[in-house]
């Protein structure tokens, strides 16, 4: 019998990914929720799935398996305390709060109960962290995680213009993308991590948030990294994605979906999986490990290790 998912949230810019790579895992989507007017209609047609407008009466009405929660960062906290309540096993966007403060209490929560809570960092899945093991199984000395997407009015036009009010959001690019970026940094480091530097701007748009970071960071064994994160391209759809590791086996670098792999003696390129695809890779990944009991392959509390660290980038900004 498939997996029966709740998704509340599916205005949310994600919705079409999350969606698309759960129904081609093998789930079927049978509830959804949104406050964008008309998205959860949209959705309800698409899938032949119960619509509603109240996430609390789509978790009372039950017959659900899984839960796929996608709120606006503000409105994180609040549903988290729902879906903890249900102890329904679910995954939630990242963020899922605007501060590391206010995600902390849920996921002390999760991890008291044992409640299945998963977030969706799809980078996970990309091919260089199993090359990065097999070629530099010690410890790395440099890194830099860089994702700068199309230009902020493409949220607008997708109808969740509250990304760009800090107020909803907590923050911009960094809050946003940067996610990404610092969950890869801290899978590679050891220890505390201190926040040396950082600079933002808003120079393009003129934004109450920012529209591009950088952060350079140092871990408590002296690996340096730099992640970086912003809206500054000028295509909608298009993307600068480079992860990119040195260590003493050797150098990785991954630009989208094209892996670097360079030694003293040779220059490997293999292919990664794209971002599309790593969606997928992760709605599997979640139902296998559901199926089995396992635990969530990305956690509540990974997320939060990631938002804490962001809070203290921008502080460092300010």
């Amino acid at each position: 019998m498939s997996v029966r998912i709740g998704a509340i949230g599916v205005g949310h810019w994600h919705a079409p990914r999350h969606l698309d790579s759960f129904v081609a895992a093998g789930a079927a989507v049978v509830a959804v929720c949104a406050d964008e007017p008309g998205a959860a209609e949209q959705w309800s047609r698409r899938l032949g799935a119960r619509a509603y407008d109240d996430h609390r009466k789509l978790l009372r009405d039950g017959g659900l398996d899984l839960v796929l929660a996608m709120p606006r960062h503000r409105d994180g906290p609040a549903l988290l305390a729902d879906l903890t309540a249900t102890g329904l096993p679910f995954v939630v966007e990242k963020p899922a709060a605007t501060t590391a403060d206010d995600l902390l209490p849920h996921v002390l929560s999760v991890e008291a109960s044992g409640q299945f809570a998963a977030v969706p960092f799809v980078n996970r899945y990309s091919a260089f962290w199993s090359r990065l093991r097999d070629l530099c199984p010690g410890p790395v000395s440099t890194a830099r995680f860089r994702i700068v997407n199309g230009p902020p009015d493409r949220y607008v036009d997708d109808g969740v213009a509250w990304v760009l009010d800090p107020e909803i959001s907590g923050g911009g690019a960094l809050r946003n993308l940067g996610t990404h970026t610092v969950d890869a940094y801290l899978a590679v480091a050891q220890g505390p991590v201190e926040v040396v530097g950082s600079a933002f701007t808003n120079r393009l748009h003129g934004l109450a948030v920012e529209e591009h970071a950088v952060a350079l960071l140092r871990d408590s064994a002296g690996l340096i990294g730099v992640v970086e994160a912003g809206y500054s391209r000028p295509d909608a759809d298009g993307t600068d994605h480079e992860w990119c590791v040195a260590g003493a086996g050797g150098y990785l670098r991954e630009l989208h979906d094209q892996l670097e792999v360079i030694t003293s003696d040779s220059v490997d390129v293999v292919e990664s999986p794209s971002v599309m695809h790593r969606y997928q890779l992760f709605a599997e990944d979640v139902l296998r490990r559901l199926a089995v009991g396992a635990p969530p392959p990305i956690t509540l509390r990974d997320c939060w290790r990631a938002v804490e660290l962001i809070d203290r980038i921008y502080a460092s900004a300010r």
